[in-house]
């Protein structure tokens, strides 16, 4: 019988826990919990043969700025089955930093940030200065106490009016206590973005696009190589076409102004295609706008959708037209407004570059005279900010499908670099330097008013 004694012992003594060689932690690392709260901190060991270490004795330890479920600094607990030990632990009323450690052979430290919800202030992210409609972009919405973030915490987000923009929250909320909402304007006007967490609110106000018709539109992919820009002040607009001749060479036609209907739906104005002098060497007094070669009619469907309808020459025609996207919604404010109609000043009446922008992003056409002082124009279709004024890129010169009164075909397209430009900008002037077939020039700017 002591023998049978004897050889059990061995065996319950074989048989018991070792210190585990490894482990993984089952909770994140950094955690914040809030005081009066409880957290349970979870850790899977490993024995040497890399299995689940069962039964094994675990010991649970705090630097004092929380208790474990035994109302102590520290606890000793035993991996279950699985390898896992858990430990509550409950937050004091601070705001500190501190450790919750997980200790058998091995050992795992967790950072802890204990706080007050006193203590919190919910933050949101820079959003695109002129977000427009239909663009979504990113909003983060985040809680923090000072420097730290609040680890874990998922900050809600709605719209008011919810009737202004579509909100939805992106995967992995409350990662470093930041929260992702994809957010699209519907409308041009103004709305905020609430923010909650633990009944904490603050909103975060989108102000109203001022000229919410003004950018380059276009008959999109199927008609790509012409457009029209419209650049709007007050209920004001000056349009202009961008097209191309009966010979496939550039053309334009500007509408300068014009009048809305009733319902403030459609826009109708003369259409002009003035002559002058080349743009190298460019004499104001050479200028002939002559009578109106025709007129337009835009008519506004939707935020982004519109008709252009038009008689030239005598012939009319219809085209459907949409905005052109070209700039990329981004959280960084933009360098500058400088989406406008700039001229060179009543001394150089008679030629113009329409600069829209979206966010950061320019696009650019000159419409000017060729060689022979007929409408041509040159396209400034991206670019790059050198520094905070100074914007700059490649000049393009475009060939196509006769435009006037015929079916587009955007297959005829031909666009070549011709060479490079520079627009140095400063308050309500600006410099055009330029490089086009090799030859050069600078040009002084300035905002149209009209």
């Amino acid at each position: 019988m002591i023998r049978i004694l004897l050889a059990l012992s061995v065996l319950l003594v074989s048989g018991a826990a070792v210190a585990a060689s490894s482990a993984q932690p089952l909770t994140p690392l950094d955690t914040s919990v809030m005081g009066g709260e409880r957290q349970a901190y979870s850790v899977r060991f490993y024995d040497a043969m890399g299995k689940p270490a069962v039964g094994e004795t675990v010991t649970f330890g705090n630097d004092a700025c929380g208790f474990f479920d035994n109302g102590g600094f520290s606890i000793t607990v035993r991996t279950d089955s699985s390898g896992v030990a858990t430990a509550g632990f409950t937050a004091r009323p601070q705001g500190i930093t501190c450790w919750v450690t997980a200790e058998a052979g091995v050992r795992v430290v967790f950072n802890v940030f204990t706080y007050t919800l006193a203590q919190v202030s919910l933050t949101g992210s820079t959003f695109p200065a002129d977000p427009r409609p239909g663009e979504p972009f990113t909003f983060t919405a985040g809680a923090r106490t000072g420097l730290y973030p609040i680890h874990g915490a998922r900050v809600a987000a709605r719209v008011v009016p919810p009737e202004a923009a579509t909100l939805s929250e992106a995967p992995g909320g409350g990662v470093n206590g930041r929260t992702d909402y994809k957010v699209a304007r519907l409308d041009y006007g103004s709305f905020e973005i609430e923010t909650s967490y633990r009944g904490l609110t603050r909103r975060f106000a989108i102000p109203a696009i001022d000229a919410p018709l003004q950018d380059m539109w276009w008959g999109g992919q199927a008609e790509n190589g012409w457009g029209m820009s419209v650049v709007q002040h007050g209920d004001r607009l000056f349009a202009a076409i961008y097209a191309y001749d009966a010979a496939g060479a550039p053309t334009w036609f500007v509408m300068p102004g014009g009048a809305w209907n009733a319902g403030r739906t459609a826009f109708t104005g003369p259409l002009y295609a003035p002559r002058g002098s080349p743009y190298t060497a460019y004499d104001a007094t050479k200028l002939v706008v002559g009578s109106a070669a025709g007129s337009a009619t835009i008519a506004f469907s939707g935020l982004n959708d519109a008709t252009l309808e038009y008689v030239i020459g005598g012939v009319a025609g219809r085209k459907v037209i949409t905005r052109q996207l070209f700039g990329v919604a981004e959280s960084t404010a933009a360098a500058l407004q400088a989406g406008d109609m700039w001229w060179g000043g009543a001394d150089q009446n008679g030629w113009g570059l329409a600069l829209l922008q979206q966010h950061r992003s320019l696009f650019g056409v000159w419409f000017t005279y060729d060689a022979n002082g007929a409408p041509t124009w040159f396209v400034l279709p991206s670019g790059f900010w050198r520094d905070a004024q100074t914007w700059q890129g490649r000049l393009y010169r475009a060939t196509g499908s006769p435009w006037v009164g015929q079916g587009y075909d955007a297959s005829r397209l031909a666009s070549t670099d011709v060479g490079s430009f520079t627009l140095r900008f400063s308050g309500d002037s600006a410099t055009l330097t330029y490089t086009i077939d090799a030859r050069s020039g600078t040009m002084a700017l300035s905002r149209q008013a009209f």
